[in-house]
């Protein structure tokens, strides 16, 4: 199973790093490659999981907490203020961990 995961990344950040550019030009959305590639490949397993396959909650958690990390991440790079920045930091990893928890509970 890990090496699916892996090769998943691998492979999808080497796809949206070769057209990012594209996706800016059709969108005017900016997409992070790994940011991309990690959360493609955690929605797939959920996908996979709901339609019955037997897919592991924890490599599901690890994914969408490093998809956590990269929204407090960019939301450092967007703020400015100090005090808001920590604070942002600490509301995402508090609302993004129990986001994540209620899924994998309500996962099969």
């Amino acid at each position: 199973m890990i090496f699916y995961v892996i090769t998943s990344i691998f492979v999808l950040f080497f796809i949206f790093a070769l057209i990012k550019d594209f996706i800016y030009k059709v969108t005017k959305i900016k997409v992070c490659a790994i940011c991309a590639a990690v959360s493609l490949t955690w929605i797939f397993l959920i996908i996979l999981s709901l339609i019955g396959y037997n897919i592991d909650k924890l490599i599901i958690g690890i994914l969408m907490g490093q998809s956590i990390v990269g929204i407090m991440y960019y939301l450092e790079k967007k703020l400015k203020n100090k005090l808001f920045l920590s604070l942002s930091k600490l509301f995402t990893i508090v609302i993004g961990t129990l986001i994540v928890y209620s899924i994998l509970r309500w996962l099969p």
